[in-house]
């Protein structure tokens, strides 16, 4: 496999408190119901192979119309909603000689403009005629691996933070190709999609950075449960089954 070709680091953000002008542009909407996919010498029920669609998606609380996952364990509910990746990351997949396809991570939106970078946890969005908010990074798993034949894959997609990340719905609506995604609320101790991926799943003992997650007040419970734990420890947890390592 080739070198991976560096991302651009963020000049910059936002002062604490002050939200900035931020507005995206959803370019694709997917959605897919469960069905029994053979990848990689596996068999798999997923909901990964998703259907685009060419006008608005009504999207409620527990994402949209036709949208399944097939664990619904780790997948779906309030909290994951929504998946969004931005298109911004496929030109890099396949200048580092990855080969990825159209929508190849399962997302339901394909978004421009709104990278890890500059979306931060909690923030809250105006999208089609719905509103919403940021809950978390995705934290990617083996379908991924599977679908591409590529076990290095989901690592990589941490170690490069090109993650993607998941909403809540606050208000239902539709969301159709074409929309705008526009930041509306910012808290003002919010850290951003790609520090949570950075400390979450890339230095995971940094113990600077873990206080600073710590602070935020969007940070799901069970990822703050586990990075007091690493406070403690010193230690992460094993990733390994996620990763398919």
């Amino acid at each position: 496999m080739p070198p991976l070709t560096g991302d651009p680091q963020p000049a910059g953000g936002p002062q604490p408190g002050v939200s900035p002008q931020l507005t995206g542009t959803v370019e694709r909407v997917r959605t897919g119901a469960v069905t029994v996919q053979h990848w990689s010498g596996r068999e798999i029920s997923t909901g990964a192979r998703k259907t685009p669609h060419p006008g608005p998606v009504v999207l409620g609380a527990l994402g949209l119309r036709g949208d399944a996952q097939g664990n619904t364990k780790v997948h779906g509910g309030p909290d994951k909603a929504v998946c969004c990746y931005p298109a911004e990351h496929y030109p890099r997949w396949a200048a580092d000689g990855i080969a990825i396809g159209e929508d190849g991570f399962f997302e339901n939106l394909t978004v421009s403009g709104l990278p890890e970078d500059a979306v931060h946890l909690g923030d809250v969005f105006a999208l089609g005629t719905a509103r919403v908010q940021v809950t978390q990074p995705r934290r990617p798993c083996t379908t991924v691996s599977a679908r591409w034949g590529d076990r290095e894959l989901p690592r990589l997609m941490q170690s490069t933070g090109r993650c993607g990340y998941y909403l809540r719905v606050l208000e239902p609506g539709a969301v159709g190709p074409g929309d705008a995604m526009v930041l509306e609320e910012r808290l003002p101790d919010s850290v951003s999609v790609a520090e949570v991926n950075r400390v979450m799943n890339v230095d995971r003992t940094d113990r600077k950075g873990i206080e600073g997650l710590l602070a935020s007040r969007e940070l799901p419970e069970k990822w703050r449960t586990q990075l007091t734990r690493r406070l403690h420890t010193g230690t992460a947890e094993d990733d390994s089954t996620r990763l398919g390592d």
